[in-house]
């Protein structure tokens, strides 16, 4: 897991903190596969703290809105909030549904520019549930990242742009003998 957190950028402290081990094995992790995983030079300072920069600007709240619902789903996120996150949550067995969520929507997602360690933040603010939570576009359905403490209005980037498509209608007859029955697949964005 260390080795992935490596590759994925993430800074000494929370790497040590999600596995256990000192900063001092990590620094020599990073310097034995440098070399042979090519990577970059190490992120130096603080990490992100700010979390209503997910849903401040229109491309980082659409992409932690699909981030987080790929979380949800993949179990990294608890069902009930939880408070202190930081010291509940880390640890090897969710660091590494942690790492296979956000390797995931990095293949998913082309381009996309939310660091691991945004995720971490995400994670933490998303258990702890007291300024953003999940929960629904009011116009499309699709996942939405919520600031708790901002404005009533629940749209994503598109809907407020006025671009989604509306969702679809069901049948009222049901669904077919080919159509999967629960509902219908969301746009992403």
């Amino acid at each position: 897991m260390a080795q992935r957190l490596i590759q994925h950028e993430v800074r000494t402290r929370w790497i040590c903190a999600w596995t256990g081990l000192t900063g001092e094995r990590v620094r020599n992790l990073y310097q034995s596969y440098a070399a042979t995983l090519n990577l970059k030079q190490r992120r130096r300072g603080p990490s992100p703290t700010r979390t209503l920069s997910f849903v401040q600007s229109p491309l980082l709240h659409s992409e932690a809105s699909a981030l987080a619902a790929l979380a949800y789903r993949m179990r990294v996120i608890p069902p009930e909030p939880i408070e202190n996150p930081e010291a509940v949550l880390v640890g090897l067995d969710l660091g590494e549904r942690m790492c296979r969520t956000f390797e995931l929507y990095r293949h998913v997602i082309c381009g996309a520019t939310l660091t691991m360690e945004h995720f971490i933040l995400l994670v933490f603010a998303l258990a702890e549930r007291t300024t953003l939570e999940l929960g629904r576009c009011e116009v499309c359905q699709g996942a939405l990242i919520v600031d708790r403490l901002g404005a009533v209005r629940r749209r994503c980037p598109p809907c407020r742009r006025g671009m989604a498509e509306p969702p679809l209608e069901e049948d009222p007859q049901g669904p077919g003998e080919d159509e999967p029955s629960g509902g219908q697949q969301q746009s992403l964005f």
